[in-house]
Parts: structure tokens; C-alpha cells; sequence
């Protein structure tokens, strides 16, 4: 079945738009909310456990989250998603931000995290790139991409002196009324795409239908894999290069080189992907980043760093953006909010073992060695799931 009609060209005003919701949607709660913990911790007196599991909780509940909104897209487009999700995510500040006791903070802070991510994170962005204009997905996906990688960059300075001036509750107030602005403008300015969709199950039988397609099956195998492997190499990147011999700052410096690369993996994804196809890189991508887990290792030398910080930057930035591309190639691009909700799901059930394991296992031997060993060989095992694209575009259901 061929995609839906659609625009040649994704229009800049909406390249825009798109770039900026990745930015303030990443750059709040994906990477601002660990600036906040401490300060936190020192006025309100919260275990910093309880404020780390929140986080983590509301990470699984973004991927869940994401199967809903993608479920709209499909449907309806992504203008109904943004909009809502300002509503929610303005709501849930003014909980979060307000709390006085740490169970309402918990509440607040997941429920929050949950519609950021769900409408926000590249999942239901990618998803409305593709819907919008799906003759030019590869190269909309991976420019938007490049916005996204600048999420860390700005927001983290931007957090941490928003803390130091307001506290942390106008830090968070302010983080919040940013994705609420971006969301309504993106909810105003995004277009209700054409071409209808394709008769719609229920979420559960959806995702069902999905899980009993061969190819969305190994997909999925592949998310939950790529979150194992990526989780336990963002964890354990400065902490090993410590314990390799690098002084903290020394490592730390070298796990922001790694974020660097990430554009050299991107950059020239379009060209790449149009001479030798999206698997073959998406599979190799995944492959290299197991295989620079496993150079963390022996990192505590500067050459072997400086391979790492290349190596697994220019892999990430790759596997990130594949993880929508491919999975654009593989489906009806009219169903494509489902699965990649339902990948998001699967790579955040990965990104939750991947830290529990890796944790057990550096207690029980006593070194991070086998712990990433273990992270390239699931890496291993996600690559060879990567299915192949069928002959005929797929609709799951």
C-alpha cells in the first residue's frame, strides 16, 4: 500500500517547531531533572533514592505513555497530542513544583514526566515527521535529530543556574511553562495530515496485532536489546574510565566528547542510508556500540578514551536516529505512532534491566568487566533481530 500524500519536503516553519519541542521536552526532564536532585535533597530533606526511582519510573511510564499518543497520531495526527499534553504537563508543574510532602512530588513528578515524554521525546515527534511527510522522513528524522543532541548542552547550564537563582521549585516551574509554550505553539502550527488511516483496534488488540507480526516482534527484540546495551554504557562510561586510571574530570570530559560525536553519526545518515540502506547501518550501529562498552575496559589510557568518546558517539548518534527511521521502512507509515510507541515501550523495559543487571553483576564479581561483556553481547543479539524489510509495506492489525 502506497503512504499517504504528503508534502515533498517537511516546511521549515514545522523543521522548526519540531526542533525546539526535542530541545525543551529533552533538555527539562530528560536531562534537567538530575541538576535538580541535589538541591532538592539539601532544602526539603528527600531521600535522593526516592528522587532517582521517580525519575526512573516516570522514564517507563513515557513509554507507555508513547503507545497512547502514538495511537492518536495515527489516528487523528499529532495536533490533539500536543495540545492535551500542554494541558497535562501544566498541571502537572504546578503539583510537582508546589509539593510540600515527597509522596505528592512523586505523584506530580511522574505523571509529568510521563506527558512530556509521551508527546515530546523523539517517539511521537518521529512519528508525526513521518505522517506529516513521509517522502522525506530520513532526512527530516536525522535533522531532527541534530536539534535534539543540542537538549544537554543548553538546558543543563540553563537548570542549573535557574536552581541557583529561584531554587529548584522556580528552576522546575520555569522548565514546565517552557514545554508548555512549545507544545501549544507545535499544537497551533502542526497540520492535520491526509490520507485516512487504516480501520484502528483497541490499544490492547493493537498492540497484540503488532506482537503477532514476525517483523514488529523482532523489532521490538531489537528495542529492548539497544535499551540494555545503551543504559549500561551511559552509566558506566565515567565511572570506568575512573577506575581505569582517568581522573574524574579527565573522564567526565570524555564522556562529553562521546555527546559530540553523535553529530558525526548523524550528519551524514541521508547520504548513507540512500547507498547502503538503513539495515545494514542500523545493525553495524549497534554492533559498534557493544564493542566500545567493551573499550571501556581498558579506557584508562588517553588513546583508548579518546577511540571510546569516538567510537560510541558517532554509534549512538547513528542507532538513535535508525531506531525511526528503519522503523518507518518496515510498516505503514500510517501506523507508525503504534509501533514506535511499542518500541519506546520495549527500549524502556530494556533501559530498566540494563542498570538493575549490571549493578548485580559488578556486586557479585566485584568489577564492571562482565557487566559489559554481557551489555555487547545483548548488543550482539539485537543486531542479528533486526528484521528484514518486507516486499510489501506492512499495516500491524
Amino acid at each position: 500500500m502506497p503512504p499517504p500524500p504528503g508534502p515533498q519536503r517537511l516546511p521549515l516553519s514545522l523543521t522548526v517547531v519540531f526542533g525546539l519541542v526535542v530541545v525543551i521536552a529533552f533538555g527539562s526532564w530528560f536531562y534537567g531533572y538530575g541538576v535538580l536532585v541535589s538541591p532538592i535533597v539539601a532544602e526539603e530533606g528527600w531521600s535522593e533514592a526516592a528522587l532517582t526511582t521517580t525519575y526512573g519510573l516516570g522514564m517507563l511510564a513515557s513509554g507507555v505513555g508513547a503507545v497512547l499518543t502514538g495511537r492518536v497520531i495515527d489516528a487523528h495526527g499529532p495536533r490533539v497530542v500536543f495540545l492535551a499534553a500542554a494541558v497535562g504537563v501544566a498541571a502537572g508543574t504546578a503539583v510537582t513544583a508546589t509539593a510540600t510532602a515527597p509522596p505528592v512530588f512523586v505523584a506530580g513528578a511522574i505523571a509529568t514526566q510521563c506527558v512530556v515524554g509521551a508527546a515530546g521525546y523523539y517517539t511521537a515527534v518521529h512519528a508525526s515527521i513521518a505522517r506529516l511527510a513521509p517522502a522525506d522522513r530520513t532526512r527530516a528524522i536525522t535533522v531532527n535529530t541534530l536539534w535534539g543532541a543540542f537538549a544537554s548542552p543548553v538546558f543543563l547550564p540553563l537548570m542549573a543556574l535557574a536552581a541557583h537563582q529561584w531554587g529548584w521549585r522556580g528552576a522546575m516551574g520555569a522548565a514546565g511553562g517552557a514545554v508548555v509554550v512549545i507544545f501549544t505553539v507545535a499544537g497551533l502550527v502542526v497540520p492535520v495530515p491526509t490520507g485516512a488511516a487504516p480501520p484502528r483496534l483497541g490499544l490492547v488488540a493493537g498492540l497484540l496485532a503488532a506482537w503477532r507480526d514476525p517483523v514488529v516482534r523482532r523489532l521490538l527484540v531489537t528495542a529492548a536489546c539497544g535499551g540494555v546495551t545503551c543504559s549500561v554504557l551511559f552509566l558506566y562510561q565515567v565511572p570506568a574510565m575512573v577506575t581505569a586510571g582517568l581522573a574524574l574530570a579527565t573522564a567526565s570530559a570524555f564522556a562529553g566528547l562521546r555527546g559530540v560525536f553523535q553529530f558525526v553519526g548523524r550528519l551524514p545518515l541521508p547520504w548513507l542510508v540512500g547507498r547502503v540502506g538503513a539495515r545494514p547501518l542500523f545493525r553495524g550501529s549497534l554492533v559498534l556500540i557493544g564493542l566500545a562498552s567493551l573499550l571501556l575496559v581498558v579506557s584508562g589510557h588517553v588513546l583508548v578514551a579518546l577511540l571510546f568518546a569516538v567510537l560510541a558517539g558517532v554509534a549512538v548518534g547513528m542507532f538513535t536516529t535508525l531506531e525511526s527511521v528503519y522503523t518507518a521502512e518496515l510498516v505503514d507509515v500510517r501506523t507508525i505512532g503504534l509501533v514506535l510507541g511499542a518500541y519506546a515501550m520495549a527500549r524502556g523495559v530494556g533501559s530498566a534491566i540494563g542498570p538493575s543487571a549490571a549493578g548485580l553483576l559488578t556486586e557479585a564479581t566485584g568489577g564492571r568487566f562482565l557487566a559489559l561483556a554481557v551489555a555487547a553481547a545483548v548488543a550482539v543479539l539485537g543486531a542479528l533481530s533486526v528484521p528484514s524489510r518486507p516486499a510489501v509495506t506492512r499495516v500491524p492489525g
